[in-house]
């Protein structure tokens, strides 16, 4: 969340723990998209987890670099910004309609 708010100029933090944590504008870079500063942004909600939540999930792609020879093709900030700039682009196409 952090990096998909950062690649467009939003800094946020987060307060409160677990259901009751939320994320909130700490400062705002970017003119085309202005936010309120300590404006509500992010909020957890139930209809979200996952059936038997867990506390940590790590993926190591050691053995398919190993075995496989493969690599990634894009690196978690690329991924993160590709994904934001499409999903940019899709509700500035369904304002437009």
């Amino acid at each position: 969340v952090k990096m998909a708010f950062e690649h467009v100029g939003v800094e946020i933090a987060f307060k409160g723990e677990g259901i009751n944590e939320v994320g909130y504008v700490k400062n705002c870079h970017n003119e085309k998209y202005q936010l309120e500063k300590n404006k509500e942004i992010v909020l957890v909600d139930e209809n979200y987890f996952r059936p038997t939540e867990v506390d940590l999930l790590v993926g190591d792609a050691t053995k398919a670099k190993e075995k496989l020879k493969w690599q990634p093709k894009y690196s978690l900030k690329e991924l993160v910004e590709e994904m934001v700039d499409s999903d940019l682009e899709n509700a500035i196409r369904e304002n437009k309609n």
